[in-house]
């Protein structure tokens, strides 16, 4: 990776030495990741260091943790950037979270958007690096259509640059159902059944809805071993708690190995840096060395082809977004004696069970000043640290209320990954796009618990029997993480 730099003083405008920094640190990390693969691991290994319990502090994200807790939070990098290092990071935030354009262009190092896409930067989906939005208030949802269609491949895209046509327009049809609650209380639960109108000649096609997450976090889960994640798996159930969690083995891109998936809805990429570059490839349609191909090889846009020949995102440029996105900082947790209570509540219901709190990490983005110290580190495991992320990583049943009309992603309609709690009381407190679950169809934390079934549905059941103050409780945990 070293040798492929150019001898230039700079790189479509960046310094050859802060990508030179960049790309050392990175490929330590990629290194340190990727030691261990599956194929050195038994699915019923069972000696990792699991951390399964509770918040005891409010550093959520350890080192990366900040104590803001405001909507800006989610776009400040994680506190202990060096002044070189946050250089570094505000370079992969501009390619992040400014406009790409159509080829060819005057811009050379932020053309080849399209010519189908469905937003055209990463923030445009990840509203300020929050949650995505539904589609009656920009964008931010995607549809997957299943097995690659020869039409519109694995994704609908809805937009298009001026020369071509998008694949098709986004709809939706809203179903309204009710859950009665222990104290007559009832629930108006709805969701969408989304479709997508084709402009050119077929007019109802299923798909799966998708929200683009939360970016917060993303480096430090990316930092998790693969051991780790395992061992909280238990396809078999064997230790007859009804809870399964499965791993998600996807071919990783990079050395070909089988690793355990952990990022999307369907923990479908292993690693930060192939959902980055998936992302580029299908969401804006921009190439790169891990997605050569144009993403409309399908029947309806083979014509609408573009000049570029080349990766359209270099792979320095890649993994400088992939280090902007890693560097993000987490929100402190709040707490106090309600959220502490909230906390025992949540254990009790079982919740804990696949969003199990903390996992450890490797203290991640030292700060070298010589390449001999840097390779040292490598060598190293010992530097570690507790994260809290509330979330196992791994595939459950979620019942028949949030499955799919068939499998995506390779796993079931009803499989989906453990979502990620921390920040979810800053997400939440957003009231004009508290939008959750993959589809994003729960107004607010309650409508999600509601929605849970599947290996959830004794935790859903215990909750809706819950006391008012012991509701109360819960979600201001909740909210507090």
């Amino acid at each position: 990776m070293l040798l492929a730099l150019r001898v230039s003083n700079t790189v479509h405008g960046i310094p050859l030495r802060v990508l030179l920094t960049l790309t050392i640190i990175i490929a330590l990390f990629t290194s340190a990741c990727t030691k261990t693969s599956s194929s050195d691991i038994s699915l019923d290994q069972n000696t990792a260091n699991k951390t399964k319990h509770s918040l005891t502090s409010n550093q959520s994200g350890g080192s990366f943790t900040i104590a803001s807790r405001g909507q800006q939070s989610l776009q400040r990098p994680q506190p202990n950037l060096s002044p070189e290092q946050q250089l570094e990071w505000a370079v992969g935030k501009s390619f992040a979270t400014q406009a790409w354009v159509a080829p060819p262009a005057t811009t050379k190092a932020r053309d080849g958007l399209g010519p189908l896409f469905n937003a055209n930067s990463c923030t445009g989906c990840h509203v300020r690096n929050g949650q995505g939005q539904l589609p009656e208030n920009g964008v931010g949802l995607i549809l997957r259509l299943g097995n690659s269609s020869p039409e519109f491949g694995e994704q609908l895209q809805d937009m298009a640059i001026p020369a071509a046509k998008p694949e098709g327009r986004i709809e939706w049809l809203s179903i309204s159902s009710t859950i009665a609650a222990a104290d007559s209380k009832n629930f108006e639960l709805k969701q969408r059944d989304y479709r997508f109108e084709n402009l050119a000649h077929i007019s109802q096609k299923a798909a799966s809805a998708r929200l683009a997450p939360a970016l917060i976090g993303m480096g430090l889960i990316d930092n998790i071993s693969d051991a780790d994640i395992i061992a909280n798996s238990d396809p078999k159930d064997r230790d007859g708690d009804g809870i399964s969690g499965r791993v998600n083995l996807r071919k990783n891109k990079t050395d070909k190995q089988m690793r355990p998936g952990r990022f999307g809805w369907k923990a479908s990429q292993v690693s930060l840096h192939e959902q980055i570059a998936l992302a580029f490839f299908e969401d804006m349609g921009i190439t790169s060395s891990l997605h050569p191909a144009k993403p409309c090889t399908e029947k309806l846009c083979v014509a609408q082809t573009n000049t570029n020949t080349e990766p359209e995102i270099s792979d320095k440029l890649l993994l400088a977004v992939n280090d902007y996105i890693a560097n993000l900082a987490v929100p402190a947790a709040a707490q106090d004696d309600t959220s502490k209570q909230g906390a025992e509540i949540f254990t009790q219901l079982g919740c804990s069970a696949c969003h199990i709190p903390a996992f450890n990490t490797r203290m991640p983005n030292m700060q070298f000043d010589k390449r001999e110290q840097a390779e040292d580190f490598s060598n190293s495991a010992t530097e570690i640290e507790t994260i809290y992320p509330y979330s196992d990583l791994l595939l459950h049943d979620m019942g028949a209320g949030l499955a799919d009309e068939y499998p995506t992603d390779s796993t079931p309609a009803n499989e989906w990954r453990t979502a990620p709690l921390w920040g979810l009381g800053i997400r939440a407190s957003d009231a004009s796009n508290i939008r959750l679950l993959h589809d994003g169809r729960a107004r607010s934390i309650t409508e999600a618990i509601l929605w849970h079934g599947g290996e959830a549905e004794a935790s859903k059941t215990s909750f809706i029997q819950l006391s008012n103050p012991e509701q109360t409780a819960l979600l201001y945990f909740l909210k507090a993480l």
